[in-house]
């Protein structure tokens, strides 16, 4: 996929890798693994397409209860997350609604131990659970409302240096590792009014509570796991889509603060309740990603950096950190190197496929490697333009104006994680030799850059009431 559906450019319509939905020119996991004798189920958010032939119930899926759209309230009430769409809910390809007392990780955690329960009891299985939370619109139930009361009282830039100390203190980035600066649209904390202070900490309060909540509602699954017998032989693999997010919620498509103003509540008391609409956003995000550039949707460490928790059967000793990079494709090469799977390679029952691009994490996993790519092979993204390579410790990144330069910058990330030092003007040759790799990358994948290169992103943030 080369783009999502609600944001492709006009100039890569009918192209191939911008349909906008999980083409049949790959074979999905969940299908792989049906055919090996595994049963297949999912819960959660899908977003690789909303027509019938591209719901999961039709790519691999024998169970699925899914939002087909990227967010939506957390709630029963189905509203939608900004301007113009109406979520949608699927349960194995039959439109559905939610049933009242709706909160997604709740639903989402208990559907997919009924679907695990219907399966033989004797048969493996692949459950996908995909939560939306803590995807805006922030909703947590009554409950976990003031869970984290007060705790980000002190502000973001406190709280920022907080998490950098943790981080060194453990390990996690260099001793001198310096975080990227704040944003030049962000005020300094001590100058926000007294009331937009106290509205900012309760977005982040929320923000945690959810993450909380998906936090119980994982131990609730894997207690079911446990009280069946499965858990033992379950391989368990958790990451996050992305980096945090920092768009505010009057910067989705057709959406603007007058809109989400008259089509929502958010009273500071009913901030995380039903037909409020709020986000954790920017200033947030930069402190969830310290000490990274950016965040969700840039290429910097900031939107593709994520944590990856694995466990269960082969797994190396617990506690054990690696600080192997991997890709997000190969989570795929890994379930089926797990699973004792093949991947078909060009053909799938008569038609062609997309090989597998991924490689294997289990060696890394298990203890026996240190390493999924060596210093020598390179890794390359793109989205909406913004372009980055990873080649060993550097990396070679592509941002518009006011982000990047409008050309590409190299960077060390084993001395500068926030991408700060340019070396372009240091190391021309491998800056030169990283440029040809991500040309190839296109050219192999189909690349259609938008109009101009790149989407030109308005981060500016709204007045304060």
């Amino acid at each position: 996929m080369g783009t999502q559906g609600e944001m492709t450019f006009p100039n890569q319509v009918g192209e191939l890798g911008y349909e906008g939905h999980l083409s049949d020119r790959v074979v999905s996991i969940a299908t792989l693994l049906r055919d090996a004798g595994y049963f297949t189920a999912m819960a959660g958010k899908w977003h690789l397409g909303e027509q019938i032939e591209n719901d999961p119930y039709n790519r691999g899926f024998q169970k699925a209860f899914t939002l087909l759209e990227g967010g939506a309230s957390h709630f029963d009430d189905e509203w939608m997350m900004y301007a113009n769409y109406t979520p949608t809910y699927r349960e194995n390809g039959v439109r559905v609604h939610v049933p009242k007392g709706f909160y997604s990780s709740e639903f989402y955690t208990d559907k997919i131990m009924e679907y695990i329960d219907r399966r033989d009891a004797e048969q493996p299985f692949f459950a996908y659970l995909s939560f939306t939370a803590p995807h805006d619109p922030l909703h947590v139930p009554d409950e976990w409302l003031d869970k984290y009361k007060g705790r980000y009282d002190k502000g973001y830039e406190a709280l920022r240096k907080e998490r950098l100390n943790s981080l060194k203190k453990h390990g996690f980035i260099p001793q001198d590792a310096v975080p990227f600066p704040r944003l030049p649209m962000l005020p300094a904390w001590e100058t926000i009014p007294e009331e937009q202070k106290r509205v900012e900490a309760r977005e982040m309060e929320l923000y945690s509570a959810m993450i909380d909540n998906i936090d119980h509602h994982l131990g609730r699954l894997f207690k079911h796991l446990k009280n069946t017998g499965a858990y033992d032989n379950s391989l368990v693999i958790f990451f996050s889509d992305n980096g945090a997010n920092g768009n505010e919620m009057h910067q989705y498509p057709d959406t603007d603060k007058a809109w989400l103003d008259r089509n929502s509540d958010n009273r500071y008391e009913n901030m995380g309740r039903k037909f409020s609409r709020v986000a954790q956003g920017t200033a947030w995000a930069q402190v969830s990603m310290t000490p990274y550039r950016l965040f969700k949707g840039f290429t910097t460490e900031g939107g593709i950096r994520t944590p990856l928790i694995i466990s269960g059967p082969g797994v190396a000793a617990q506690g054990t950190r690696s600080d192997a990079f991997a890709h997000v494709m190969d989570i795929s090469a890994t379930i089926l190197d797990a699973a004792g799977v093949d991947h078909p390679g060009t053909s799938y029952k008569g038609r062609k496929v997309e090989p597998l691009r991924g490689r294997s994490m289990m060696k890394v996993v298990n203890g026996k490697a240190d390493f999924v790519y060596d210093n020598d092979t390179a890794v390359s993204w793109e989205m909406l333009g913004f372009r980055a390579v990873r080649k060993g410790d550097f990396k070679l990144v592509w941002l518009p104006l006011p982000f990047g330069n409008d050309d590409w910058q190299l960077y060390d990330l084993s001395k500068d994680p926030a991408e700060l030092n340019d070396l372009s003007q240091e190391r021309p040759k491998l800056r030169n030799e990283m440029i040809g790799i991500w040309k190839q990358y296109s050219d192999d994948v189909g690349v259609v850059l938008p109009p101009g290169g790149a989407m030109r992103m308005d981060m500016s943030l709204p007045p304060s009431d």
